[in-house]
């Protein structure tokens, strides 16, 4: 059954390490039949939620006015979705973050559960339990299945990048949502 995957790309950074695993994974997806749309946050212009919740008495529907009303359309949509992120103070990128947070009002619309989700992250230091247990968190609160996480370690930015066996376990992932 070919399932539409959404792959949202937390990086600043044009062809970063994140990118790197996140078109690995992407190419294993498209080979097995599925439906694949790239989001670089870095691209979008959308404003961090204003905490306002002013979607509550409009129908669950965010008043601001950016990019991330076409985001919603394609989150709802999508079976899988996958969150790539650097990873930054011990969590997710200030661009994932905000992406996250503004995901609140079509959460308490219901229009986001049961879907599949994955983490790919990398970073210059060791992996993060944080970042991990935050996504594992994330999964709970808005009904996603946590299919899994890979994570590149030991990286720094304009280097040789995430290295063959992680590049082909992101493929791997991807062949198997």
């Amino acid at each position: 059954m070919t399932k539409r995957v959404v792959i949202v790309c937390g990086s600043p950074y044009k062809n970063s390490n994140s990118d790197t695993l996140a078109k690995s994974f992407a190419s294993g997806a498209l080979e097995s039949g599925n439906t694949v749309e790239i989001v670089k946050l870095a691209e979008k212009e959308f404003l961090p939620c204003l905490g306002c919740d002013l979607c509550r008495k409009r129908d669950w529907e965010c008043v601001q006015h950016d990019d991330m009303h076409s985001l919603y359309e394609l989150i709802e949509a999508a079976d899988v979705i996958v969150l790539v992120t650097p990873l930054y103070f011990l969590t997710v990128s200030a661009q994932l973050k905000a992406f996250i947070d503004r995901l609140y009002c079509k959460h308490h619309a219901g229009k986001i559960r049961g879907k599949k989700s994955v983490l790919l992250s990398t970073s210059g230091g060791p992996n993060s339990k944080a970042l991990t247990d935050y996504f594992v968190a994330l999964c709970g609160l808005v009904g996603w299945e946590n299919s899994a996480v890979l994570m590149q370690s030991g990286l720094s930015r304009g280097g040789e990048g995430p290295d063959e066996t992680k590049k082909a376990e992101a493929y791997e992932l991807g062949k198997q949502v």
